[in-house]
C-alpha cells in the first residue's frame, strides 16, 4: 500500500494583527515610496486573510474608523477588536488580542505588528508549515526588519508568557530565552529589490518577494 500523504492544516491556527499602536520607529528612507504605499496595513490584512487563520483579528484603537481595512472583510474569518489601552504599549494591545482568540483553543497564533514591513501569505505560510512539521517547538519567527516585533508563530504553550509580556523585553526577550525553543527563518528583505534596480514598479516587487520567501 503507497504511503499516505500527510495532511496540512491539521492544526488550528489564529493570527493577531496589531494595529493599534504608535509608530515609534524612525522614518522609512524614501526610497521605495511605492513599496510603502502597498505595505500598508490594508495589503498585510489581505495577505493575513489568506493563510486561513482562525480566526483573524485586527486591534485597533479606539476611534479608529476602520477605513483601511480591506472591503469585504466581514465575510470573511476577519473581525476586530478595540483595545482601550493600547496607548499604553504594545504589550496591551497583544493581550486584547490573546483574550479575543483565546477562547476559540487555537493551537497556535500568528502575530504581526503594523510596524513590520510587506508582510506576505508566502512568509505566514512558511511559519505555519514549519510548525506543522515540528510540532513540538515553542515558536517560530521570520527576521525582524527594523526594531518592530517580528512576525511570528507561537504555539499555545507560550500564550501565558505571551500574555506577561512587557514593553521593556517585549518579544526579543522570549525569542532570546533559552527557556523556549524555536527557529528563525530567514527572509529577504525587500530593500534590496528596490535599491539594486531589480524591480521597477509595485507589481513587479510583490512577485518577486513573494516568489524569494516561499521556501
Amino acid at each position: 500500500m503507497p504511503p499516505q500523504k500527510k495532511e496540512w492544516r491539521t492544526l488550528k491556527v489564529a493570527g493577531i494583527y496589531l494595529a493599534a499602536g504608535q509608530n515609534r520607529r524612525p522614518a522609512a528612507r524614501t526610497s521605495m515610496p511605492a513599496i510603502r504605499e502597498n505595505t500598508s496595513g490594508s495589503a498585510a490584512v489581505s495577505e493575513l486573510e489568506r493563510c486561513g487563520l482562525e480566526p483573524l483579528v485586527v486591534v485597533v484603537r479606539a476611534g479608529d474608523r476602520l477605513e483601511w481595512l480591506p472591503t469585504g472583510r466581514e465575510q470573511g474569518n476577519v473581525r476586530t477588536e478595540t483595545c482601550l489601552t493600547a496607548h499604553l504599549g504594545l504589550s496591551f494591545s497583544l493581550r486584547c488580542g490573546l483574550n479575543a482568540v483565546l477562547p476559540l483553543q487555537p493551537d497556535a497564533v500568528i502575530i504581526a505588528q503594523a510596524d513590520q514591513p510587506y508582510i506576505t501569505a508566502s512568509i505566514v505560510s512558511r511559519l505555519m508549515e514549519t510548525f506543522e512539521r515540528s510540532p513540538e517547538l515553542d515558536y517560530v519567527s521570520s527576521a525582524a526588519e527594523g526594531a518592530g516585533m517580528p512576525t511570528a508563530l507561537y504555539s499555545k504553550v507560550m500564550f501565558p508568557a505571551l500574555a506577561e509580556m512587557d514593553d521593556d523585553g517585549g518579544a526579543a526577550g522570549i525569542l532570546h530565552s533559552a527557556d523556549y525553543k524555536g527557529v528563525v527563518l530567514p527572509v529577504v528583505s525587500p530593500m534590496g529589490f528596490w535599491e539594486e534596480g531589480i524591480c521597477k514598479d509595485t507589481r513587479e516587487f510583490t512577485a518577486l518577494w513573494s516568489e524569494r520567501n516561499i521556501k
